[in-house]
């Protein structure tokens, strides 16, 4: 029987996964800060859903609360306190020289400060929305078709855009950088080109999933005709849709996007096979037809990404002189950093004739962070995700059905990881809500499935323990039925 909070919570999810790349990818203030109140409903409908309680496994305690120290310490940052006087960044002193008042801060930005800390908390909410929603396979599943037809309504949509030469992003005209270029509804392509990536890892795992369970060629045989039979009918708008996403990515002409998914593919094709373990013939085949649909597109739409991959950076481009620039500032701050959110009033700081025009973002997202936060911030804000990537990779390897989950939550996070690299597509809100949430569900679908299933309240009565029914089971009682694992 569904709860009350079961109900709020569900709706809210499904809201914020449709809305969040809508309004330019959420990026504007007012967009955001409508998705972290969306998710701050949706996590108090969560705390309060007695009917189905939220589990808490070790990472996920360690890992919320080196998320909350990290996050906290960005809110310290912002906030004028006495106490962290002897800790105020230099330009306060520069701004009391000039005759201005104001309260010092650690962080440059105070205001940055807090609205990105703000930002961080509502990722961690859908985060653990998601989680709740999909502790049941059928959920899950639910889920990931949801979050894969909206991504590809987004890329029909960027791919409309584009052949029909609108130029526009929604009813505005786009940057003019990135004319002929496919971005959807959001601003920046290589951001688009990441999004879309989540969205053929989602396809192929959707699409080939029975195919991933073959055992032996015969077997491989069998149910790759019945995959072209379901083409033709059922599956067919599955197809399509991997196709629209797939092209829509790769007319981003973004090489990082193109590169994180290459190596996020090999992940999804490897760890594909090291669960399934089929034979070397079956196996070979599979690849033979993976091969076959990603030379086809490739062929058909690579040639604007083939194009720009031929274009190489040099060591006096603005974006390699920015990462020399970008360690400078964590030298000088390594323990407190900059201020979360601080990066563009920084820089300004720092840069030189040799940086054009305004950076807003470091183009690296790790860098960026530990210019902001420092370096023990830093560490404590990725030590969630890495633990909850290896507990996604543990259940890729442990659980015999609905592999899919662990499978596209542990290549999904080696796309972004590598991506953010180079770029600052998780720092965009609509694409950060969207992988907290897969990251959420594939990490749901990773756990024993006693927590990914716990009891209800039984009003007090507690439930025999497996001791307990051995015992009455030696003793001529019969034992309750034993559940099949999944």
């Amino acid at each position: 029987m569904r709860t009350l909070g079961d109900r709020l919570a569900r709706p809210l999810l499904v809201i914020l996964l449709v809305w969040a790349p809508l309004p330019y990818g959420s990026f504007l203030p007012w967009a955001w800060h409508l998705l972290a109140v969306l998710a701050g409903l949706g996590l108090l409908a969560v705390v309060l859903d007695r009917g189905r309680p939220l589990p808490w496994p070790w990472e996920l305690r360690i890992a919320a609360a080196a998320f909350l120290a990290a996050v906290g310490w960005g809110l310290v940052q912002g906030t004028p306190l006495p106490l962290l006087a002897d800790l105020a960044h230099p330009v306060w002193r520069d701004v009391a020289a000039s005759g201005l008042e104001a309260a010092p801060t650690v962080a440059v930005s105070p205001e940055g400060s807090r609205d990105n800390a703000v930002r961080l908390l509502a990722y961690g909410a859908v985060f653990l929305l998601a989680f709740h929603q999909a502790r049941e396979g059928a959920r899950a599943r639910d889920l990931f078709r949801l979050l894969f037809v909206v991504i590809a309504l987004e890329a029909a949509y960027g791919l409309l855009n584009h052949f029909a030469g609108w130029k526009t992003v929604l009813w505005e005209e786009g940057p003019k950088a990135y004319a002929g270029y496919v971005t959807g509804t959001f601003i920046n392509r290589n951001t688009f080109a990441t999004y879309t990536g989540l969205g053929v890892l989602l396809g192929l795992a959707l699409l080939f999933e029975r195919v991933m369970r073959a055992g032996s060629l015969t077997d491989l045989r069998r149910r790759l005709v019945t995959l072209g039979e379901e083409i033709l009918g059922r599956r067919g708008p599955l197809l399509v849709g991997l196709l629209l996403v797939f092209t829509a990515h790769l007319l981003t002409g973004s090489r990082g996007g193109f590169l994180s998914l290459a190596v996020a593919f090999l992940v999804f094709v490897g760890g594909a096979l090291a669960a399934a373990r089929p034979r070397p013939l079956a196996a070979a085949a599979a690849l033979a037809a993976l091969a076959l649909f990603v030379g086809g597109v490739l062929w058909l739409a690579g040639d604007v990404t083939f194009a720009r991959l031929m274009q190489a950076d040099t060591v006096d481009n603005p974006r390699t002189v920015m990462y020399a620039r970008a360690l400078e500032m964590i030298a000088d701050r390594p323990w407190t950093g900059h201020g979360l959110g601080g990066w563009a009033a920084t820089f300004q700081l720092y840069r030189d004739a040799r940086i054009p025009g305004y950076w807003d973002r470091a183009h690296d997202t790790y860098l960026e962070h530990a210019v902001e936060l420092g370096l023990p911030a830093t560490l404590l804000l990725y030590l969630g995700p890495l633990l909850v990537f290896l507990r996604t990779w543990r259940g890729l390897r442990t659980r015999r059905r609905n592999r899919i989950f662990p499978l596209v939550g542990v290549s999904a996070a080696v796309l972004v990881a590598v991506h953010a690299l180079v770029d600052f597509s998780l720092q965009i809100p609509g694409m950060a809500v969207t992988y907290a949430a897969l990251a959420g569900i594939a990490y749901a679908q990773s756990l024993p499935r006693h927590l990914r299933r716990p009891e209800p309240a039984t009003g007090g009565r507690r439930r025999p323990q497996p001791e307990e029914s051995s015992r009455k089971a030696v003793s001529g009682a019969a034992p309750p039925r034993t559940p099949v694992s999944a």
